[in-house]
Order: structure tokens, then C-alpha cells, then sequence
């Protein structure tokens, strides 16, 4: 990224000006001193960030690239695939000026600056720790890894070569969410104490055997696929720790992952997750989060976008009424708030802590479900 040093005239004036042969563009402070009477200030150019994308996944070329080619703050430069074909395809697509058969050729290009992860679960870990070892900013598909353990390398990578990591919960940045957030902090329902979620979809009917995500070894099953998205909005509403979990499950042959999950979360103090997901029920994404003076209820809210107007219900004082959320592109937000961050310098609003506690849960719930007992989560 360009960088300039402008020097001023006054102590509590600075004066400059900047003339660029190939145009100009905004900038930021980024640092700055004073000595003597002048003044020295470094600038940073807000030019796009660079993007590659790992992987030519469905959720990649349906929602994500879409999203980095209309991003204000991101150019799509870049896309591999261990495919060359399916690589050269998806540039020819999108308009990506390079095509990699290898995902290491595409970390290893000096160009980029940030990847996209969507590669099947078992795999975000080492692509997120060889992309941070090359200094590339990583956007990993939820769940952030397969495992807690490798979430915490992950993690512990990318803050020994000082690059950003966020897992990928595009619901988060959708205004319908900071609606709620915001309604749930300002204490219009009193205190939190219930969340009631669903999610699910009927993979079984798209005849897909071979998808990754009927398989336990790679990280699989519901619980991961779309039953995360329910842990996620418990903990971005309580603002507290899980203290234990309990799971039934349900398996299908062949498949060795779940393919339907309901369980409970307990949070401190004295509040509780109760939700579902499955890979064999209709289409539902929705919860419903309860105080002790009212109730909200979202609606597709895991997957709110594609031009379609949300609702929300909030119920109060024997009250109940509707609101309405504009339709918003939540992948397209989601990219533009990581790429604001990497030019920024500043921590993504989901934090490692979010990703980590999410893995814990995950892992105490498979327990619970292997072995039909409350497990109990520490920290």
C-alpha cells in the first residue's frame, strides 16, 4: 500500500498537499509526531484490498464472490482450486484475472492480501495457518475449524504474523441482527433468559451423497453445518458463558456424521439455549429470544438476504407489532467490515473469543450426544 510522509507548518495546523501522477485517492492518519515546529505525519492510502478465494465451493460462487466483485473496499483478484478447470471456469465467470490449480500457488502470490476459506471443514485450519505464515488476512467459513484445538492454532497463527482472522457469520452484519442485538441491549424485553432456535434444511433431497458434510471425518454433521448458527446468536445475545450441554442425536446410514441434532445450552447466570437443526426437515432458520418483560422473534434469519425484506415480532406490555428490515446483502457487508478492518488496523467484530467459545460448545454437545448425558463446559 502506498505510504507518504507530508510535513505541515504548524503545531496545531497541518497544511499539505499531495499531487499523484496516476490520480488520487482517500487516506488515514496513521501515524504521526511532532518535531520542533513541523509536524510528521504517515498517510495510507485507501486502495481496495486484494482478495484470493481458496476454493470454488457452492457457497463461494453462489454468495461470496458475487459479494468481493460488488464490495466497495475489495477487488476479487484471485480464485484456486485443486481443479485447474474448475479454477479457469469460475475466472472466466466472475471476470478474476488469475486461475490457480494449486491452493498453495495462490497464498504464495505476492498480490493478494486476503483469502476467502470455504473449503470443507477439516481443511480451514491448515489453509488458515498457511495463509497467515505467507501474511495473508483470513475470512474462514464458520465453523472456524473442525476441532477447538485447531481453532486455537488458528488463531495463535495469525497473531504470530500479525494478520486477521474472523469466522465467516455473514447473518451478524445483516441489519435484521443488529436490530435485535441492539433491542435485546437497550432492555426493551428486560433480561434475556430463553432463546428458542431452529435450523435446518433437507439435504437429503438434493442428492448429494458425496457431500463432505454427511461425513464425521470431515468435520461434518448438522451440529456444524447449520446447528452453529444457534450457538452463535445464544452467545452474541447473552453476553455470557455456556456452563453446560446436553444433545440427542440422529444417524443415518451410510452417512457417519448426525444428521439431525436438538439439545440445550446452559448459560450464567440461569439462561438457556433450547434449539434444533437438521439435514432432513424443511427449510427453517428463525429464534426467538425471551426476557422477563417481552419476547423477539426473527425470522429467516440465517440467511436473510437475496433482496427479500425481514421481519421481526416484538411482543411488550401485552403488545405485539411487526417490524420491518430493508432487504440487505449480508455477504457483501460482511466482506466490506473485514476489509475496513485490514485497512483500519482494528480487531473484526467477531472475535477469536466468539469463534473459540463456539468450538467448545460444539464439542461438548457431540459428547453429550455420543454419551446421553449434561456435559459440562469449562473454560
Amino acid at each position: 500500500t502506498p505510504r507518504l510522509s507530508l510535513i505541515g507548518l504548524s503545531r496545531s495546523q497541518l497544511y499539505f498537499w499531495i499531487d499523484f501522477s496516476g490520480g488520487t485517492s482517500g487516506g488515514r492518519v496513521v501515524n504521526s509526531y511532532s518535531t520542533g515546529s513541523w509536524k510528521v505525519i504517515s498517510v495510507v492510502l485507501d486502495q481496495p484490498v486484494r482478495w484470493g478465494v481458496l476454493g470454488s465451493a457452492r457457497i463461494a460462487r453462489q454468495e461470496v464472490i458475487p459479494a468481493l466483485t460488488k464490495a466497495n473496499n475489495a477487488e476479487l483478484v484471485a480464485i484456486a482450486s485443486r481443479d485447474r478447470a474448475n479454477a479457469d471456469q469460475c475466472a472466466r465467470d466472475f471476470g478474476i484475472a488469475k486461475a490457480y490449480g494449486d491452493y498453495m500457488a495462490l497464498l504464495s502470490d505476492p498480490e493478494i492480501e486476503a483469502v476467502y476459506i470455504p473449503l470443507p471443514n477439516h481443511l480451514h485450519s491448515q489453509y488458515a495457518m498457511a495463509a497467515a505464515e505467507t501474511g495473508k488476512h483470513v475470512l474462514c467459513e464458520k465453523p472456524i475449524a473442525g476441532s477447538l484445538a485447531d481453532g486455537i492454532r488458528m488463531f495463535d497463527a495469525s497473531e504470530q504474523h500479525n494478520v486477521l482472522l474472523m469466522e465467516a457469520f455473514m447473518y451478524r452484519f445483516h441489519p435484521q441482527t443488529q436490530r435485535v442485538v441492539e433491542m435485546v441491549d437497550s432492555g426493551l424485553i428486560g433480561e434475556p433468559r430463553l432463546i428458542r432456535s431452529s435450523h435446518s434444511f433437507p439435504l437429503h433431497l438434493e442428492n448429494r451423497d458425496d457431500d463432505c458434510r454427511w461425513n464425521r471425518e470431515t468435520a461434518g454433521g448438522c451440529l456444524n453445518d447449520v446447528g452453529i448458527y444457534c450457538l452463535d446468536v445464544a452467545q452474541l445475545l447473552f453476553k455470557s458463558e455456556p456452563t453446560s450441554a446436553f444433545a440427542r442425536a440422529e444417524y443415518r446410514a451410510p452417512h457417519s456424521a448426525e444428521v439431525a441434532l436438538h439439545g440445550i445450552v446452559e448459560f450464567s447466570p440461569n439462561r438457556a439455549l433450547i434449539f434444533d437443526c437438521s439435514f432432513i426437515d424443511a427449510h427453517q432458520g428463525e429464534y426467538a429470544v425471551l426476557g422477563d418483560r417481552g419476547r423477539i422473534t426473527a425470522f429467516r434469519t440465517f440467511h436473510p438476504g437475496r433482496g427479500r425484506d425481514v421481519g421481526i415480532v416484538v411482543e411488550t406490555d401485552g403488545e405485539s407489532r411487526i417490524e420491518r428490515i430493508d432487504a440487505a446483502n449480508e455477504y457483501r457487508l460482511e466482506v466490506e467490515h473485514f476489509s475496513s478492518c485490514i485497512r483500519s488496523g482494528t480487531r473484526p467484530s467477531i472475535p477469536r473469543s466468539a469463534s473459540l467459545q463456539n468450538l467448545r460448545i460444539v464439542e461438548a454437545l457431540q459428547r453429550s450426544a455420543q454419551a446421553g448425558t449434561r456435559i459440562r463446559i469449562d473454560f
